[in-house]
């Protein structure tokens, strides 16, 4: 019984030593239409997620999922702004940032490439110190209604901000 308790502890010390990649206790959360300042590995921007709404397909969008989901749902799109403060080029927030849409069930939907004239990855691409950018990111929604905006960097997972659409105390969409 003594070495089950010595490996729980063990395991308990490892583990608390052991932070997920995707732990960022200074996120900043907010609700749909605040701004929101970003700070992540030299990059400093106030973005704003103006709100989430159904879309028609942009230009090169194409859907994802079976055609059972691909009916249930559609293009939606999040309306953004980001304001960049500092960066050490103009186009790190086009790399290092992904803004997914995601449901109270806990998925998640990635940001769809398009050749929208609106896409937001279009206009982040040449945003440098100063610049004030916006556009449309665009999600495949199938199984359940966006309830958060989140920013993410896809290489490591880490949650940068996130913004709340569903507000506590109201129905689930």
């Amino acid at each position: 019984m003594r070495w089950l308790m010595s490996l729980v502890a063990v395991l308990a010390v490892v583990a608390g030593t052991v932070a997920p990649s995707a732990f960022a206790a200074d996120a900043p959360i907010g609700n749909i239409g605040e701004t929101l300042r970003v700070d992540f590995k030299g990059v400093v921007a106030d973005v704003t997620v103006h709100d989430v709404v159904p879309t028609a397909p942009p230009p090169g969008y194409v859907p994802t999922g079976s055609p059972r989901w691909r009916n249930e749902g559609g293009p939606w799109k999040a309306n953004v702004t980001v304001r960049v403060i500092s960066a050490p080029n103009p186009f790190i927030t086009s790399v290092q940032w992904a803004f997914n849409g995601v449901t109270p069930y806990a998925d998640a939907y990635q940001p769809k490439n398009t050749d929208a004239a609106d896409a937001l990855s279009t206009a982040l691409q040449n945003a440098p110190p100063g610049a004030t950018v916006s556009g449309a990111v665009y999600w495949q929604v199938y199984r359940a209604l966006v309830t958060n905006v989140v920013l993410i960097n896809p290489q490591t997972g880490t949650h940068l901000a996130q913004w709340n659409i569903w507000q506590p105390g109201t129905p689930l969409p």
